[in-house]
């Protein structure tokens, strides 16, 4: 049986793009092997790329050269937001079979056809160095200005207790830092009835978590005319059988719609958990970053969820720090700001320019030692305010959908709460991909203990 390995690299889109590919995989008779570090040799190597950052794309390229090194029989197939950005660079590669864009995943199956055809045609491996699948002509696209595409779906997620589902693709934002506009294409929305028979292939499955994921999920339905949003989306699969949790991966503030809380609120099956990237508590940068709103407008959207869920939300961020032209001034505005909203949780970034942003010809560009001291300073707000919202947590009843993971010192069986927080729970095996409801005792590292 032919064999492939499977990296994927960056945010949760990927990850629902690599699952996808997965399943086509299976399909052509591939049995999928675990372990991208493991040393059991595979005929083909999948690598889905992120370029957020110039680290991301530093990792890619090292994914890319281990795979060559430790497979060196394998074809090694390229794909994501870096295969986008440079494919060139990607193609210089010696070793690469072939590469192709977030807008090609849609027509995974023909390019494994194109293998195929290439391997049957010869009884000689061709030398990955020569191979002539990478004279094949790119599609060419305007990626600026063409809608993003969409495979077939995933049906099965595997031995998991949660599935991502991909219902919105692109971004037509243009924050000035940001390069995933001129990858991923125009904000396109997934057709309804799409996103629900692919939920029900899911829960036929035995997923009890729905993971509703997107590049800009809040902009769902605004290349269709606002006819629905996505708020509608929660609404159609909340009564499918066995999902028993539906949760957001993350959801751009600028966008947010303004009945969604409300309107998730009446769906039990929504959990009380928002990741509203922020990535900038100063409205100076805000505005030079070309985010679209305000501290103020941020503060009152936490509000408004609060007072719609209760205290006991879950409000994560994504932050950066080290943007051109942040001063001291703006950064303590930030730091300020980020521990008045308290969330629960930040994800810190430091600024990285992306060629053919905007932001990356700025002046007044931030020296990395003074950007790294910043996002030390910001990681260590960050915890304090995790573990001050877990202390918080304490005594208090939760639900948690545990996952066949055993975890921390003990080795307990892990999994989330509603509202995001790791628990770890002593329960038998059988507990695994069922829901139980249990009293978060102790803090125990980065879990709740739950007794």
């Amino acid at each position: 049986m032919k064999t492939a390995k499977l990296i994927t690299m960056g945010c949760k889109v990927n990850q629902y793009d690599t699952q996808s590919m997965r399943e086509t995989l299976r399909r052509n008779g591939y049995a999928v092997l675990d372990g991208e570090n493991s040393r059991q040799q595979a005929d083909l190597y999948l690598i889905n790329t992120c370029t957020v950052t110039n680290v991301a794309d530093q990792k890619a390229r090292q994914a890319i050269r281990r795979a060559i090194r430790q497979h060196p029989n394998a074809k090694v197939l390229v794909t994501g937001c870096y295969a986008e950005s440079d494919r060139e660079a990607i193609e210089d590669i010696p070793g690469v079979t072939f590469v192709f864009g977030n807008r090609e995943k849609a027509d995974f199956q023909h390019y494994l056809d194109l293998l195929h055809l290439e391997t049957s045609s010869s009884t000689e491996m061709v030398p990955q160095a020569s191979n002539p699948l990478l004279s094949i002509e790119p599609v060419k696209h305007d990626a600026i200005r063409e809608h993003a595409r969409f495979s077939t779906g995933v049906s099965d997620a595997g031995k998991r207790t949660r599935a991502l589902i991909k219902v919105q693709d692109g971004c037509s934002a243009f924050c000035t830092y940001c390069i995933i506009p001129y990858v991923r294409g125009r904000m396109t929305s997934r057709p309804l009835a799409d996103i629900a028979a692919e939920a029900q292939r899911i829960a036929d499955s035995g997923i009890k978590e729905l993971v509703i994921t997107g590049v800009h999920l809040g902009a769902y339905g605004m290349d269709t005319g606002r006819d629905r949003d996505i708020a509608d989306i929660l609404e159609h699969i909340h009564d499918i059988d066995g999902i028993e949790r539906i949760r957001f991966s993350s959801i751009e503030p600028m966008y947010f719609p303004d009945t969604l809380g409300e309107r998730m609120a009446a769906l039990p099956k929504c959990m009380p958990h928002f990741h509203l990237p922020i990535q900038a508590g100063s409205d100076e940068i805000l505005r030079q970053m070309r985010r679209r709103y305000t501290t103020a407008d941020f503060a009152h959207l936490v509000g408004n969820l609060r007072r719609v869920f209760g205290d006991d939300v879950g409000i994560t961020t994504d932050i950066m720090v080290g943007f051109p032209g942040e001063t001291d001034t703006y950064f303590d505005e930030s730091c300020r700001f980020v521990e008045d909203i308290g969330f629960s949780q930040l994800h810190v970034f430091r600024y990285s320019p992306r060629k053919g942003t905007p932001a990356a010809t700025y002046p007044d560009q931030v020296s990395p030692h003074i950007s790294a001291a910043r996002s030390q300073e910001m990681i260590a707000l960050g915890e304090r305010l995790n573990t001050a919202f877990r202390r918080r947590m304490l005594g208090k009843q939760k639900t948690v959908l545990i996952e066949a993971s055993r975890e921390g010192e003990n080795k307990r069986l892990a999994g989330f709460t509603d509202n995001y927080l790791r628990v770890l729970v002593d329960a038998p095996e059988s507990a695994i991909n069922k829901i139980q409801r249990v009293t978060l005792s102790a803090l125990e590292g980065n879990w709740i203990a739950a007794a």
